[in-house]
C-alpha cells in the first residue's frame, strides 16, 4: 500500500444505503419547511404581523380557534 495510514471504510450493505438516504431525504424535507416557514414569517411581517416560530401556530394563522 502506498499509504499506510489511510483508513479503509467499510462497503455499506444495500439496507444501509437505504437507510442513509432515507434519512438524507427527511433532513432535506426538513430543511424546505423550515426555508418556507421563514418565508412566510418574512412576507408577513411586511403586513406588521408577527408569527410565532412554532410551525403549528404558524398554520393556524388563519384558522379560528
Amino acid at each position: 500500500m502506498s499509504r499506510p495510514s489511510m483508513r479503509l471504510v467499510a462497503i455499506k450493505t444495500i439496507e444501509q444505503q437505504d437507510i442513509q438516504s432515507t434519512h438524507r431525504i427527511r433532513a432535506g424535507l426538513i430543511e424546505q419547511r423550515t426555508v418556507k416557514a421563514n418565508q412566510i414569517r418574512g412576507l408577513i411581517a411586511e403586513y406588521g404581523l408577527v408569527a410565532s416560530k412554532e410551525l403549528l401556530m404558524l398554520g393556524r394563522a388563519n384558522r379560528p380557534g
